[in-house]
């Protein structure tokens, strides 16, 4: 049976072949990152160590209004989209694309590839 880094990795890699993906991430809910598939030389520490700070910054947000767990957060830049979304409750996916990728077909595969990863990691 391969080892799970294997098979993670293996995940993240191919959905660097959906038009419109950069960058793969798992990260713990500290900001460390698991394993991660890029296309470009991002700095995938940095961007994992914000995570925790954004994290905070929405649940703070979401808290004022009873809003619940987060499912997904969704930052669109000029050129550029970024996925955050929770798997199971230590964890997060961060899908880096540009401005080229599709939402719908993003959100499509998260469907696929989430639960898929939370059997990984629990």
């Amino acid at each position: 049976m391969p080892s799970v880094d294997l098979v993670m990795g293996k995940i993240l890699s191919d959905m660097l072949e959906i038009d419109g993906v950069i960058g793969t991430l798992v990260v713990d809910k500290d900001g460390l990152v698991i394993e991660s598939a890029m296309k470009k030389n991002l700095d995938r520490e940095a961007i994992a160590g914000v995570l925790h700070e954004l994290l905070a910054a929405i649940k703070l947000i979401g808290d004022q209004f009873g809003a619940g767990d987060l499912k997904e957060a969704i930052l669109e830049y000029k050129n550029s989209r970024t996925f955050v979304n929770p798997i199971g409750t230590d964890y997060y996916l961060i899908v880096i694309g540009n401005e080229g990728l599709n939402l719908g077909r993003m959100k499509l595969e998260l469907r696929k590839v989430l639960p898929k990863l939370e059997e990984m990691l629990y």
